[in-house]
């Protein structure tokens, strides 16, 4: 009798296994749909793979259903900016309603507070844009106008306010779900075109937050293995940046510059010790260098019997160029290149990502001051000389 009764207990326990659904349903009504073509796709890191699709009936009734063995975001779409964005669980048993016209944030759904949350995003994020489209239309009105000075600075501040305001509820979005796959979509939101709302290296820590989350609850995940890549190459840059920013802190040496001048003699940077230096990367063919080289003819003028000499390092590309600037901007320094441009071999020793760039030197070539201009490098030479 005992062993009959074990026996059914043990069948009752595999028919209520057996009795749990291994697959998702996705079903719904979308009113105005009548005809539409309605697409089922698993949003993939690299590709949208279309699942199924069906023609809407005039009821504008339809059913999916599929199968996962984790968390995976889902898009239901009739055209690429008619969508409604999903997250999927295994077992999930969701039912959604909306107009099949505009998908939008304009619909319900029940059984899945991840895709809930999803929409939630997508409406905070679809205000704010709307915001500063009007803000920019309001911009364009002004110009022109009396007024427009008084405008201008009201609006840019009232843009920022809002770009800043939504940056705050993602951050917040985030820390309340950072064990959903929503948290890792509104990583990368784009309140503009390639404009983040996030930025990988300076906001961080929020991106390792997610990471560590969900690489510890779905790591199986193609988009979890991605923002887990992205992250150990964020790890990689920062590490270099941190090795780089130190090799040209203050105080430390300068490196050792040996380029031509135009005649074709090399001139050693090392050489010009005992002197202030100021170590210039610039061009001919860069706008914001021509507009600070009056500066530097100034101050040249006025501290150059005092010791301080200028090295200028051009990343030319062509040597008439070069040559005919230097004569034009009366620039009467000392000048090297070795006319290659952006692979010129001391801005990539120095690092220069953009120009113009420099560098002050004191007289035994330590590092004083970096990317002075304008009244800035005035009064640092006033300050050293006067």
């Amino acid at each position: 009798m005992k062993k009959l009764i074990i026996v059914l207990i043990i069948g009752l326990i595999i028919s209520s296994c057996k009795s749990q659904p291994d697959f998702f349903t996705l079903s719904g009504e979308f009113a105005n749909g009548d005809g539409e073509k309605l697409y089922f796709i698993e949003l993939q890191t690299s590709n949208l793979k279309i699942l199924d699709s069906l023609l809407l009936t005039p009821e504008g009734t339809f059913s999916f259903k599929g199968k996962s063995d984790i968390p995976k975001y889902y898009l239901l779409r009739t055209t690429a900016n008619n969508y409604i964005t999903l997250i999927i669980n295994p077992v999930d048993r969701i039912v959604i309603t909306g107009d099949a016209r505009n998908f939008g944030t304009n619909y319900t759904i029940e059984g899945s507070d991840e895709s809930v949350k999803i929409r939630d995003l997508r409406e905070k994020l679809e205000q704010n844009v709307s915001r500063l489209d009007e803000i920019g239309e309001e911009f364009k009105m002004h110009i022109g106008t009396p007024e427009f000075v008084l405008f201008k600075d009201s609006l840019s501040n009232l843009s920022k306010e809002t770009f800043t305001n939504h940056k705050e509820y993602t951050k917040q979005f985030i820390k309340e779900n950072v064990n959903s796959l929503s948290s890792l979509m509104a990583l990368y939101q784009q309140i503009g075109p390639r404009q983040y709302v996030l930025d990988p290296k300076q906001d961080f820590g929020y991106f390792e937050m997610v990471d560590s989350a969900l690489n510890s609850k779905i790591p199986t995940s193609e988009a979890v293995k991605a923002l887990h890549a992205q992250i150990n190459e964020i790890k990689r840059q920062l590490k270099s940046e941190t090795e780089i920013n130190s090799r040209f802190a203050i105080g430390a040496p300068a490196l050792e510059i040996a380029l031509p001048n135009p005649l074709g003699d090399t001139i050693l940077l090392s050489s010009l010790k005992g002197k202030y230096v100021l170590l210039d990367f610039w061009a001919s063919w860069c706008r914001p260098c021509r507009i600070e080289n009056p500066t530097l003819v100034r101050n040249y003028k006025k501290y150059k019997d005092k010791g301080f000499e200028i090295y200028q390092v051009s990343l030319d590309k062509t040597r008439s160029a070069w040559e005919s600037t230097i004569l034009k901007d009366s620039l009467n320094w000392i000048h090297v290149s070795d006319l290659k441009y952006w692979d010129s071999k001391p801005a990539r020793l120095y690092n220069i990502q953009s120009i113009p760039a420099n560098f002050l030197l004191d007289k035994n070539g330590l590092i004083i001051a970096k990317n002075l201009r304008g009244d800035a490098l005035e009064a640092k030479l006033s300050e050293l000389f006067d």
